[in-house]
Order: structure tokens, then sequence, then C-alpha cells
């Protein structure tokens, strides 16, 4: 038997969690009004306890695995009389027909009778069964003087002032033993999920309800989840905001979104390598370093006026060096090829008239020795003022992120450069990755166009990016026209 709690804002929401999780034929075992006490849900909530056979589950389950998904939704939203019909047509033409024998004599509520009917139903069907069993138990231990009440067991003959004839009570006594054994067992089991803390025993309904994360807080949990973010730093900024406002003001959802955003805002880390000279754009294949190299040389050389020269290392793709080439001479700025340690000498000759030095390194996954070698190959740990971007891609997997990191861990990052924003739909893995591993941003790749799209990284862009503020005010400047 299954035995579980539910707690919810209302009556009718605790019952449409009953009938989904545990399907029609569930049992109502006691409801308990919180209205007046702060519950899971805030001021005000309703907790049923409710059981189900193990056997009337399976039927349910085994239902629903035969469903299409589109099928099942439609299944779960539907009433409890449709389910049970649905439910026995399902088993008797794949099992065959049966006929259960019901856990008790009480007929669960059904889902859509009156409020009213079913608030008062719900309050007195446990009730009515510890009676039940209470006045049983009663009558078959009464003393021997008590002539007026007793009964005689041998002979099965029970006095006139019983409530139970001897008919009655011989055809009925195997259904109340049944029913001693079944509250017994109730007893037991919820006696056990009192002992334990309440997030252990009221079952998760919603999201964010295993962290502890208050009802009213599990839609924003949702979306900042669904966004990207890892779930345990989203619960860990909602569990702040939930001890840090009262529990009235957490419906006012502007007011709890501006807060996260404030947290995220204060969590990001951005790059400050104003003073370098040397820039190494390093990374996997396909997550735009070169187009990065290029986009920032456009803007240093045509809005800042910057002197700038661009080298490649890159010996190993076909038409890098060609690709490279061809942008410093629309550009109008040095180039040169790194193919070995000892052609630093002479490009280290010249660069006193130069700004800023760019370095377009190969793609290479940094998962062998060799790919670890040709770096350290082509490196000279002695040039000075020198900052390394790490360049990936926005669309990429928080866990792929992490991988990426772990293999360049030994060049020493000092900040990540994030392309293609403008085809990524959830940018919250950006803000997990450099949370986690407190690595400032530098800039956004946002487009294919040079140097239109590409800027410099703001704590504001990438809160922007991530509660998309800038679409949804375009979207409701759309509207209005």
């Amino acid at each position: 038997m299954q035995v579980k709690k539910f707690e919810a804002r209302s009556m009718k929401e605790a019952l449409e969690l009953v009938k989904t999780q545990l399907g029609p034929d569930a049992i109502i075992l006691s409801a308990k009004d919180n209205s007046k006490k702060y519950g899971l849900v805030g001021d005000s909530s309703f907790e049923i306890t409710a059981a189900v056979s193990d056997d009337t589950l399976h039927k349910k389950k085994f239902v629903e695995s035969k469903m299409a998904d589109q099928d099942k939704s439609r299944f779960n939203s539907s009433s409890a009389r449709v389910q049970k019909e649905i439910i026995n047509k399902f088993v008797q033409k794949h099992v065959g027909p049966s006929s259960p024998k019901p856990i008790t004599t009480q007929r669960y509520i059904d889902i859509d009778e009156e409020r009213s009917l079913a608030e008062e139903r719900i309050k007195n069907a446990a009730q009515r069964a510890f009676e039940a069993f209470d006045f049983k138990e009663s009558t078959f231990n009464q003393s021997p003087g008590n002539s007026k009440n007793k009964v005689n067991l041998n002979s099965k003959v029970v006095d006139k002032n019983k409530i139970f004839n001897s008919s009655k009570d011989e055809n009925s006594s195997g259904e109340i033993e049944s029913l001693k054994n079944e509250i017994l067992s109730l007893k037991q089991m919820i006696s056990q999920m009192n002992q334990k803390p309440l997030e252990t025993s009221v079952l998760s309904s919603y999201p964010g309800s295993s962290y502890g994360i208050h009802y009213e807080l599990s839609q924003h949990f949702q979306n900042l989840v669904k966004e990207g973010i890892n779930e345990d730093q989203v619960a860990e900024m909602i569990l702040e905001i939930q001890e840090q406002i009262p529990a009235i003001k957490l419906k006012n959802k502007a007011l709890v979104e501006g807060i996260l955003a404030k947290k995220i805002l204060d969590s990001i880390f951005l790059s400050d390598m104003v003073n370098k000279k040397f820039h190494f754009f390093v990374g996997p294949s396909g997550n735009g370093k070169t187009s990065s190299l290029i986009k920032m040389a456009s803007q240093l050389i045509v809005r800042e006026g910057k002197r700038v020269a661009i080298l490649s290392a890159d010996i190993h793709k076909v038409g890098a060096v060609e690709q490279l080439k061809i942008y410093s001479q629309i550009l109008n700025v040095p180039f040169a090829v790194i193919r070995d340690k000892s052609d630093w000498k002479e490009i280290l000759k010249f660069i006193n008239n130069i700004d800023y030095i760019l370095v377009d390194f190969p793609g290479l996954s940094m998962k062998s020795s060799q790919d670890h070698h040709f770096f350290e190959k082509l490196v000279v740990n002695e040039i000075p003022h020198k900052a390394i971007h790490l360049v990936l891609s926005s669309r990429n997997k928080f866990e792929d992120m992490q991988e990426t990191l772990q293999n360049y861990f030994s060049l020493k990052i000092d900040d990540v450069i994030f392309n293609h924003i403008d085809e990524s739909i959830h940018n919250g893995a950006i803000f997990s990755f450099i949370k986690s591993n407190q690595i400032p941003i530098h800039s956004f790749g946002i487009g294919p166009r040079i140097p239109e799209d590409f800027e410099p990284a703001t704590k504001e862009r990438l809160v922007d990016l991530i509660f998309h503020i800038t679409k949804k005010n375009n979207s409701n400047q759309e509207v209005q026209v």
C-alpha cells in the first residue's frame, strides 16, 4: 500500500494531486486546513493524506505506459470517473476481467463532486473508519458481568440490544476483521510518516520543493533552471530571498524577479585586460576564435584608432593562415606566422610601435600530451603583459564548458569570450560557468558582422540575456502599436 501526504493552496488543488499521483481509487485518510498557519505554501494551504493499494497503483501506471504523451496529458486532466473507466477498459483488454477487493469499504470521494460535500466527506472519512474499529474492539472486549451487552462467541448469539444481529455479525465478521488489520497498518504507516521531517514525507509536487523552496517561488525556480542555470545555484539564490522578505511579498513577481536579477548581477565577473599588449585566442575548433580576433582587431583600429598587429599560429587548419592574411591586408595591419618559439625573437624586435598584438591559435581539444606540447612549443612564457582568452560558444552545455576549461587549465586562462549569442535561446549556462569557476567574461560575439557584432561584456548585458528583458520590451511595444 502507498500512503502519501499532499499539500497545496486549496482543497481542489490537493485533490488534483491525489488524482494525478495515486489515481481515482485512492482513499482519503485525513484532511487538514492550514489556513491559520504558515504552511508549505505560505499563509494558506490544505494538507491531505491519501492511500492506494499497490495493485491499483500498478494498474494506473500500466495504463499510462501504454499511452502516448498527448493521450496521457488528457487522461490526467480528466475526471476521476472517466479515469476509472479508462483504467478498467485497458486492464480488461490487456489483462482480462478481474474483481479486485477494495482496500476499505469507504469509497474514495469523487474529484468532481461539489466542494462543500467533498470537504465534509474528506474530514469525516478517516474518523468513521477509526470509530468503526474502536466500536468493534470494545464490543468483543466487554467484561463478563455486563449481561446486557454480553456476546456469546461460542454460540454466536448476540443480545437483541446489540447493534449487530447474529446473522449480520456472522456474515460481516471477516470483513470487519480485514478492516481492523487494514486500519492498524494505516496507523503504523501514518505514525512513521509523522516522525519524519516534513520535506521527506511530503510528496515533491512542484519545482523546487525538494530544496524547501516556497510554492510561490517555484515558477521563478523553474524559469531559471529552464534558462540553463544550475539547480543548486538557483536554489541557493531563491532560498536567500525566501529568508529575506516576508511570505506575503513572495507573490509579488516583479519584486522577486528584481531581487534575483540583482543577485545575478552581483555574481558576474568582468575582465580588465586594458593594459595587456599580447592577446592569445585559444579554444576548441568551431567556437569562433578567428572571428573574435578579427572583430576585436577591427574595433581597436576603427573605433579606438589603435595600432594592431595580427599573428597566426594555426598551421594545422587548411586556409587559416591565408584567411587572416587577407583580413590583415583589408585592415592594413602587419601580419606574421609563428611556427616555432624562435620566430618570436624577430617579432619582438618590432613591437615598440604596436599597441596590441593579437595571436590566433589552432583549435585543439587539449586532451593529449601532443596538444599541450604544441602550445609549449609556440608560447614564450617570458612574453610580458599577455592575456589568454578562452573562446567558447554560448550554445555549449555547461558540462561541455567545464570540460574545455579543465583541458585548458595548464594555460592559465585569464577570461572567456562567448560567441553565437544571437543563435542561443537560453544563456543561463554562461552565468553558471563564470560563477562556478570565478572566471571573468571578456566580450560577446553577437552575430557575423564585423566589427558591429562584437561588444565588451557587461553585467547588465548578461542579466538581459538571462531574463530576456529587451525581448519582452520589444514584444510589448509591438503589441501596443
